[in-house]
């Protein structure tokens, strides 16, 4: 091995080490009762009016729809894309691997809304940041939003447009 190589294999052995010195440690993951207690809310309202209120919030939220099927009761959308100049998650391995720096970030939402059988409805929320690596081949990593607030914040925007077109009932 040349200096120069050693160099540079030593420089990036420093960077793996100090990498890893700093990193928080994994998180736990949640039980799905866990993410239940946060993701799901009831409504005392029909599916149809639950659904339309899932949907219209998403968008006043800025997501484009992607699907959305009352028969299965499930939305999918994506959001803007973000500024993805500061998201390197294990940016080590994605340098090693010869891979660009990441190119896009979305934040995407998933809802299933269903009747329950007291007649009221329950809608699931689940929101993920999804960051894209490299070429648009390249790696696709899933984070999955785990704050509560989130949840929360968006139930009571569903709540509220519930609320409207019950009005309008």
């Amino acid at each position: 091995m040349n200096k120069p190589t050693t160099l540079y294999v030593a420089a990036l052995a420093l960077l793996g080490l100090l990498a890893g010195c700093s990193a928080s440690p994994p998180k736990t993951p949640k039980t799905g009762l866990q993410l239940q207690a946060y993701q799901a809310s009831e409504f005392a309202a029909g599916k149809r009016v639950a659904f339309s209120a899932t949907l219209s919030v998403f968008q006043d939220l800025g997501f484009i729809i992607d699907d959305g099927d009352f028969e299965t009761g499930l939305i999918t959308a994506t959001g803007p894309t973000l500024d993805a100049s500061n998201t390197v998650p294990d940016w080590l391995s994605i340098l090693l691997s010869g891979q660009s720096l990441a190119t896009s970030r979305h934040q995407r939402a998933t809802a299933y809304v269903e009747t329950m059988p007291s007649g009221s409805t329950r809608v699931r929320l689940n929101f993920v940041f999804s960051t894209h690596y490299g070429p648009s081949s390249g790696t696709v990593i899933i984070e999955p939003i785990d704050e509560p607030e989130v949840y929360q914040k968006t139930f009571a925007e569903i709540d509220k447009a519930i609320f409207v077109r019950m009005q309008a009932i």
